[in-house]
């Protein structure tokens, strides 16, 4: 959260807590009653320590893909590399000796997309001429093992992508959250409310107090303009 929506958070908080503490004097009203436990439902899913807040954190950044993967992937590819350099020279195949010619040192180097792109080639060259690596005692096992760390560091570099996008998500649904909880204040409680000015003078203004707790809290500037939505109601 944001400074604004932590605001807006704790004005919502405090809202409910008065509410709380009343709660037996708006009992017969069963809209307000209603209107009471939205609050309650939608303040809870935006408490800090609830399990989507958590999620909605920024989390690393995509493509991170840890060391030791990629230090498995490249001495992988480097040892197909080696075999795939000698049938090269022995096919004079000069493409063939283009696609194998890096050593494992040069391929831990490589960028993560790089790394990747080569491996790959790396096995489909591989795979193609299998029966003539099988003369160098490479085996079938070599070529699932370097496909099984392609396929992992592949996993590694998806799982930060769909980690930023579900806490982006996450984020969404808690402005969303704050809006809804916001106008429920504005367009239900704050009329309720009216009816208390006189009957229950201490609870209509413990409630005011809190409603406005919002523009303490952002602080705003001699330039700021209100929120519409955090309005307290008129006294």
């Amino acid at each position: 959260m944001n400074d604004k929506q932590r605001a807006k958070l704790t004005m919502l908080q405090a809202a409910l807590g008065v509410l709380d503490d009343h709660a037996d004097l708006f009992t017969p009203n069963k809209a307000f009653g209603k209107a009471h436990q939205e609050l309650s439902a939608l303040v809870a899913r935006l408490d800090p320590t609830a399990e989507r807040q958590q999620a909605a954190v920024t989390p690393e950044q995509p493509g991170a893909v840890k060391k030791a993967t990629r230090l498995l992937l490249a001495q992988r590819a480097g040892d197909m590399a080696a075999a795939l350099l000698a049938l090269a020279d022995e096919l004079a195949d000069i493409r063939l000796h283009t696609d194998s010619d890096y050593t494992e040192s040069q391929l831990a180097r490589k960028p993560d997309a790089d790394l990747l792109r080569i491996a790959q080639n790396l096995h489909a060259r591989a795979t193609d001429h299998a029966q003539a690596l099988a003369e160098q005692d490479v085996t079938a096992d070599e070529l699932s093992e370097l496909q099984a760390a392609i396929n992992a560091f592949k996993a590694e570099q998806a799982a930060p992508r769909l980690t930023v996008a579900e806490g982006k998500a996450h984020k969404q649904a808690i402005n969303a959250d704050l809006r809804q909880a916001t106008a429920l204040l504005k367009n239900r409680v704050d009329k309720f409310m009216v009816r208390f000015r006189r009957s229950q003078p201490q609870f209509h203004t413990a409630y005011q107090s809190a409603r406005q707790t919002i523009n303490t809290a952002t602080r705003p500037g001699k330039n700021d303009k209100p929120d519409p939505g955090t309005t307290p109601p008129a006294g």
